[in-house]
């Protein structure tokens, strides 16, 4: 009798602890404080640092697809490419995306890994966001990666080993520190890392010519003297 009453009494916990998942799953988006969900802990408790990783190149990509519209502000020039991604992500936040830091081989298999925020059109292959840019806050990438995390363990305690993660260390790299130049007159300082504390060069010399693929746009090319508005107002919003 003992033997039953404890069995029972197991299973009834199990369905409990399930009953408990199923209601902090219902409720990740409708969460309002992400650092308490109750009794104290954050949404992000159980972060690893994949989860911390995946989280940054969500919020780095987004920031990127809609800071990049906002400084070009050419119809013709729809995002960045995505044989362009390194490069821009590498002026925007001084800093290289390689995607074996994240266990790939590609930027479509890394972009395959926040779909959730942003994606990569086969039509167009321009990074593209459904995230709208007016909100308010960060706590949506921070939901979004709680998400990913717990369907990934779901997988994972299926025994879909395929569901694991292997990523560098380096997948959480800080952007390269900038130098500063400054005159002899002390005119003014010419920061090497420029792009990342939010300034814009006149124009870019090294960037990529840029030819999409289809329809108006088969021709369109960067102009050989763009000037970049500075995108300060925008990236401000985010600090």
């Amino acid at each position: 009798e003992k033997k039953e009453e404890k069995k029972e009494g197991e299973e009834g916990d199990a369905e409990a602890a399930g009953a408990e998942d199923e209601r902090v799953e219902g409720d990740i988006f409708t969460v309002e404080d992400i650092c308490d969900v109750g009794n104290g802990e954050p949404l992000f408790a159980h972060f690893g640092m994949e989860d911390w990783a995946l989280l940054a190149l969500r919020y780095e990509l987004f920031l990127l697809v809609h800071a990049f519209k906002k400084d070009v502000d050419d119809q013709d020039i729809p995002g960045v490419l995505e044989q362009h991604l390194a490069f821009y992500y590498n002026k925007y936040y001084n800093k290289q995306l390689n995607p074996k830091y994240f266990g790939v081989a590609s930027n479509a298999e890394l972009v395959e890994l926040v779909k959730d925020t942003v994606t990569i059109p086969s039509e167009s292959q321009v990074l593209s966001s459904e995230l709208s840019d007016d909100a308010d806050a960060v706590d949506i990438f921070v939901k979004l990666t709680e998400e990913s995390r717990r369907e990934r363990q779901r997988r994972i305690d299926a025994g879909d080993e395929t569901a694991k993660l292997k990523f560098s260390p380096m997948a959480l790299q800080q952007p390269a520190t900038a130098k500063v130049t400054v005159s002899a007159a002390g005119a003014g300082a010419s920061p090497a890392g420029a792009v990342a504390a939010g300034l814009r060069p006149g124009s870019w010399q090294a960037r990529p010519q840029a030819t999409f693929p289809r329809g108006p746009m088969a021709a369109a090319r960067w102009p050989a003297a763009q000037a970049y508005a500075s995108r300060q107002p925008f990236a401000q919003k985010w600090r």
